[in-house]
């Protein structure tokens, strides 16, 4: 997905703020997730138009231009052509755009709407994209680390533990970033048992010792 240049300024402002505020974290921007509102400045009427983040990324191409093909709203915004596709074929419903050629759109001078505010974000058939699976999949590995790091941090500082306060130990730690499941935290334990940072203390079953 290729940031519009119009909310570039935006959203490297919001990257440095996040950077200064939570050092060593990693912020993953879910676009096919976000929402914006548009002012239209073309037509008699002034309307607000509700998008999705990929809606506007189409939508804010026509600023300099009347028509476009697909290829070439493909090529600006860097979205995939079936999910592009579905997109257009949003925006042409609600007489946004004209499409009267194949795979040309055009921008429609005559577009009307009872409201002010048109909600044009409407879900798209193909939700789990490849993309959207990948970053999800990315998510999962972070917080997976983030789980063994902060056991490990507990561990070092207690030095011997027992299962149920550690596992709460960690869920009071990570609940600002996430919440973390508690099956996932069992996970991290046996992993770190497995890696040997961690050890059963001996004679116990539900009780861990930090391996200096």
């Amino acid at each position: 997905f290729t940031i519009p240049r119009e909310i570039l300024p935006t959203y490297e402002r919001f990257q440095r703020y996040y950077a200064s505020k939570h050092s060593g974290r990693k912020l993953t921007w879910l676009w096919n997730y976000s929402k914006n509102e548009l002012r239209t400045n073309y037509l008699n009427q002034k309307y607000i138009l509700m998008t999705s983040s990929y809606q506007m990324a189409v939508l804010v191409q026509y600023n300099n231009n009347d028509t476009l093909s697909l290829d070439e709203l493909q090529t600006a915004t860097a979205i995939s052509k079936e999910i592009l596709s579905q997109v257009l074929a949003l925006l042409v419903k609600a007489k946004v755009l004209i499409n009267e050629e194949k795979d040309q759109y055009d921008l429609n001078p005559s577009f009307k709407s009872k409201k002010i505010r048109v909600n044009l974000n409407m879900p798209i058939k193909a939700q789990e994209t490849k993309e959207q699976t990948e970053v999800l999949k990315t998510v999962d590995e972070d917080r997976k680390y983030v789980i063994q790091a902060t056991i490990v941090r507990i561990m070092k500082a207690r030095k011997t533990m027992k299962n149920q306060p550690l596992i709460q130990e960690v869920i009071s730690q990570i609940s600002q970033r996430f919440a973390p499941k508690i099956p996932d935290i069992k996970k991290a334990i046996d992993t770190l048992l497995e890696k040997e940072y961690i050890e059963r203390v001996e004679g116990t079953r539900d009780t861990f010792s930090y391996v200096a």
